[in-house]
């Protein structure tokens, strides 16, 4: 009887492939989303100070008028500058709020309570947008904070001009970034409204 030789090439055991250990590695990243919940709850906290100091400063200031028991010129300045810079405090803090209601969505998975629809976020370029455009209005608050203190002897110019540069290029941006349509609409179609209640 004649013995043939075995000329299947040997196997060895090889490690693991790149596609595994890359999905692997992508399956460990995943858990990191989990540290944005940090930056959630820390937002939330800025929030609620935010708030609060600019509801203390409209506290205060309506106490020490009641006590002062007389209305001037001057008590109505102060009232205008109390208000602006409270309001500039609230609108600061709806833009850390967009951002902690953004994140979450970006990075959580369960769902959340319905939002309004200038709340949700279905990606970075959404929560860009709605950003800019609150950052838009906090500048012309700001600017007009500068006008109703004005003293007559500051320069307002270069102040204006360099806000009004600032809100014309995020204006342009947010008139030419490509947007995608909504998940309930197709694309080229215009957007439809909903139907009256």
């Amino acid at each position: 009887m004649v013995r043939t030789e075995d000329t299947t090439p040997a196997t060895h055991e090889t490690g693991p492939t790149a596609p595994g250990m890359a999905q692997r590695l992508l399956g460990h990243l995943r858990h990191a989303r989990y540290l944005f919940y940090f930056a959630v709850v820390s937002t939330v906290l800025a929030v609620a100070l935010v708030m609060l100091y600019g509801t203390a400063q409209i506290v205060v200031f309506a106490v020490d008028l009641v006590r002062h028991g007389s209305i001037s010129q001057e008590w109505g300045a102060e009232l205008r500058l109390t208000v602006i810079e409270a309001v500039d405090l609230f609108l600061i803090g709806t833009v850390l709020f967009v951002i902690a209601v953004g994140l979450y969505q970006l990075f959580s998975a369960r769902t959340m309570m319905p939002l309004p629809h200038w709340l949700v976020v279905h990606d970075v370029g959404d929560l860009e947008r709605k950003l800019i455009g609150l950052v838009i209005t906090v500048l012309s608050v700001v600017f007009l904070g500068q006008i109703v203190t004005w003293d007559g002897q500051r320069e307002l110019l270069g102040f204006g001009v360099a806000i009004g540069a600032v809100i014309a290029g995020l204006t342009f941006f947010l008139r030419h970034e490509p947007r995608r349509p909504r998940q309930d609409q197709e694309p080229g179609q215009p957007p439809t409204r909903p139907p009256p209640t």
